[in-house]
This record gives structure tokens, sequence and C-alpha cells, in this order.
């Protein structure tokens, strides 16, 4: 289609004498159409604003301290009444043995995404043996731990970190969160 257009504008500045006025009763049907091809202004084309690009999220933060080395008891009831599995979902674990007997739980990751847990000195690698003094090997020791929580003045957890016996201790604080008032 271009090609004829450039035809027809070709043979037109060929023909057409300086001099002579032309009109477009003297052009044949195809000059016509290309005059009057020229003489039209161009319509704008809209063209589709992109979309806006989404605002990233604000960063996650942790509430579940009451201040650094204290949980908040009503943070801790939140994540229990969730449910033990519902947490599990954010770790990743495996049973660690040795002679063929139950020594803890192998930490592979913890959370890691989760502000409230880059804190916690638990690591990859790391044996958690006991919580609060009590096994966790089977699930209805690790429901039970869950539950003790509810009113347990701390979260004390046994582990080994390579090979030596460590000992992470979180109070936990009845107390409502600090709005940077103090309430009496």
């Amino acid at each position: 289609m271009l090609t004829g257009v450039a035809v027809v504008l070709c043979s037109c500045a060929t023909t057409t004498e300086p001099s002579r006025q032309s009109n477009s009763q003297d052009l044949p049907a195809e000059a016509n159409a290309v005059a009057s091809f020229q003489q039209q202004e161009p319509e704008p084309v809209s063209v589709a604003a992109s979309p806006p690009t989404p605002t990233p999220p604000p960063p996650r933060t942790c509430d579940m301290y009451a201040k650094p080395g204290m949980l908040k008891r009503a943070a801790l009831v939140r994540v229990l009444d969730a449910g033990l599995p519902r947490w599990l979902q954010g770790v990743e674990g495996d049973r660690a043995l040795a002679n063929h007997r139950f020594q803890g739980w192998l930490v592979k990751s913890l959370y890691p995404d989760d502000p409230c847990y880059k804190e916690l000195d638990l690591r990859a690698g790391d044996i958690v043996q006991k919580v609060n003094g009590k096994s966790i090997e089977k699930p209805e020791q690790a429901f039970d731990v869950a539950e003790s929580l509810r009113t347990a003045p701390a979260l004390i957890v046994d582990f080994l970190r390579d090979g030596k016996a460590q000992r992470l201790s979180i109070a936990i604080s009845d107390e409502p969160a600090e709005s940077g008032q103090r309430q009496r």
C-alpha cells in the first residue's frame, strides 16, 4: 500500500507543471486521494497510560516483644491459638539421632523472612532438645509444651550448637505493649 502511495506521489511530482495551477478536477482520482491525504491533519493517537508501578509493601516489623528479650504474652497466645501446626509451617527441621536415639530437632531454617526471628539466637544446625525443661520428641509432648506457654513465666530452649549445650531464655510479659507512655 505504501509503495502505491509513493508511486503516485512521484508521478504527481513529475507531471505537474510549476506555472500551472491545478485543481482537483484536473487530477486523476489517485492523485486526488494523495492530495487529500497530504492535506489532512494527523489524528492524535491516544496511548493508554501504563499502569502505575505498585508500591512495595512496607517492611515487616515485629510486634512480639514488649522490649528486647521479653515476649508479649498476648502475641504468644495469638500464635498458640493459631495452632502448633500453623507455627511449624515457617520452620524447617529434621530429627537428630545419635546411636539410633533421638537427640532433638535439627533446625534447618526458622522463619527466615520474619523480623521477629532475626535476633533470636537459634540458627541452622542447632539441635533443639527441650523446651521449658520438657522433651518435644513426640507430637503430644510438643503440644503439651506449647499449651504450657500460655501461663509460663519464660520460654526456655535447651539446644546443642556444635555439640555444646546452650540455653536460650526469653521472659514472657503479661504487660500491654509499650506505647510511649507508661500505664499504671
